[in-house]
């Protein structure tokens, strides 16, 4: 199951109507939790794994939090679900982002060449947000040490991984304009086709504003958006 960046936002969109069992049920698993080894089952159920990266996120403890998804990510690697195989793929990348994301919070190398590891032999298909969002922070990573070729590489498959998410095509124009790459328009085209607001952001971003022979070919080719779609 690989959720698109447009599939998450129009679930962000919806309201929650809480069950109305929900309050029962989460007294009955608080109760039966105390069990040690029920407890020790949960701390490393898939939810129970996502609680205590959240945890250590919200308390500033980014290490913990990523040794904490990367523990998950080793565990579930090869581990299918009886009941809910389909969701395995999901479940998998998404432990993936939120350790991608805590990392991105540290300057700890090792923990991030883990994460890459763990993602290039991740679970197919590499589609889905969770597989867009890992590879464009690898990129990223590796943008900020100069290593340029792998961070464009790295954008590539986060731009093939998610079709409806136009940030990955956006840092591909950036990076070819930044490195001189050539290229550019192509990239930033593609960003304004996967999501029409990217021309706005476009127009408006410093690096671009040093091009304006690109603006000036993008806005007569996308004309019907330059007015609308701003943030």
């Amino acid at each position: 199951m690989s959720l698109k960046r447009r599939d998450i936002e129009r679930i962000e969109q919806e309201p929650f109507n809480e069950p109305p069992f929900t309050k029962f049920f989460v007294g009955m698993l608080r109760l039966i939790s105390k069990a040690p080894i029920i407890s020790k089952y949960l701390n490393e159920s898939i939810g129970g794994i996502n609680g205590r990266i959240f945890r250590h996120q919200r308390n500033k403890e980014y290490k913990e939090a990523t040794e904490v998804a990367l523990f998950g990510l080793e565990k579930y690697r090869h581990k299918k679900s009886l009941f809910l195989s389909f969701m395995d793929h999901h479940h998998w990348w998404q432990l993936m982002k939120h350790g991608v994301d805590s990392a991105s919070n540290t300057d700890n190398a090792d923990l991030k060449d883990q994460l890459i590891k763990y993602a290039v032999t991740g679970i197919e298909p590499f589609e889905g947000y969770d597989v867009a969002h890992s590879y464009l922070e690898f990129s990223k990573w590796k943008y900020k040490v100069k290593d340029h070729e792998t961070a464009k590489t790295y954008a590539k498959l986060a731009s093939r991984a998610d079709s409806t998410w136009a940030e990955p095509d956006f840092i591909l124009g950036w990076y070819a304009l930044v490195l001189g790459t050539g290229h550019a328009e192509a990239h930033l085209s593609h960003a304004i086709e996967k999501d029409q607001r990217s021309l706005f952001r476009i127009v408006n971003n410093d690096i671009c504003k040093q091009h304006p022979d690109i603006i000036g070919k993008l806005k007569a080719k996308y004309s019907k958006v330059s007015s609308e779609n701003k943030p």
